[in-house]
């Protein structure tokens, strides 16, 4: 093939990942749309029946709030599901990331789990709300593995052009499957359905930010995950 027919090829190519994509995120807001209105009445009947009926059996209470409990977890997954669909474009514009993290903790902070945090301000050139999301997420999991109690910390360091940040949590960690598998949206365990499609997600924002993101993590003792991002440079 020439390189005027290969650049041809190419370029259809391309337009054809284009429209399927297009297609498959109508396809995901569509379906999205749909179950999210089945999900909202199945939810309003479950707090109708703890209420109006009084339920007192402890296996019918049980049973209720297993409906509730799998309603919001299949809620999660359609909004990781979009989010998976339209992370195509961002909006960039120069952030500082200490406000972006501090955002994210603020998000997620609850009584029970204790942030300990060393930042920094630092501008990086990124679609802020995006990148807090990805925060959040890896936040939001670390309370979900730690369950009652437990602490993240959070700690960033500046070296030349890169801004690496490390989160460590005192969770439950991931078994060795899980961990080598923790960006597969369609991986799935017991474990794995606690991480959620978050990291994944996570992996597209920052690697649209030309960043890394990496996880290392022990069963029943923790997580960590490192990224890193390049600094804006100062014109």
């Amino acid at each position: 093939m020439d390189n005027k027919n290969e650049k041809m090829f190419n370029l259809t190519r391309s337009e054809l990942n284009n429209e399927k994509n297009k297609v498959i995120a109508r396809f995901a807001s569509v379906a999205s749309h749909d179950l999210k209105n089945v999900l909202g009445g199945l939810s309003n009947i479950a707090y109708y029946l703890s209420k109006a009926l009084k339920v007192e059996n402890e296996t019918q209470k049980k049973m209720l709030t297993l409906l509730s409990t799998e309603v919001n977890n299949l809620n999660t997954k359609i909004v990781d599901l979009l989010d998976m669909t339209r992370v195509k474009q961002l909006t960039k514009k120069s952030c500082n990331l200490k406000d972006i993290i501090n955002k994210a903790i603020e998000e997620n902070k609850i009584d029970t789990i204790i942030f300990e945090t060393k930042l920094e301000d630092v501008k990086i050139l990124a679609d802020s709300q995006r990148m807090t999301q990805v925060f959040s997420n890896i936040i939001k999991n670390a309370k979900d593995a730690m369950k009652n109690n437990g602490s993240i910390n959070i700690v960033m360091n500046i070296n030349n052009d890169i801004v690496s940040v490390s989160l460590k949590d005192t969770g439950i960690g991931m078994n060795q499957e899980t961990l080598e598998n923790c960006f597969d949206p369609m991986f799935s365990t017991k474990t794995a359905k606690a991480v959620g499609m978050g990291l994944t997600v996570a992996k597209q924002v920052v690697e649209m930010h030309n960043g890394t993101i990496s996880v290392d993590s022990i069963e029943n003792q923790g997580t960590t995950i490192d990224i890193t991002l390049p600094v804006l440079k100062e014109e």
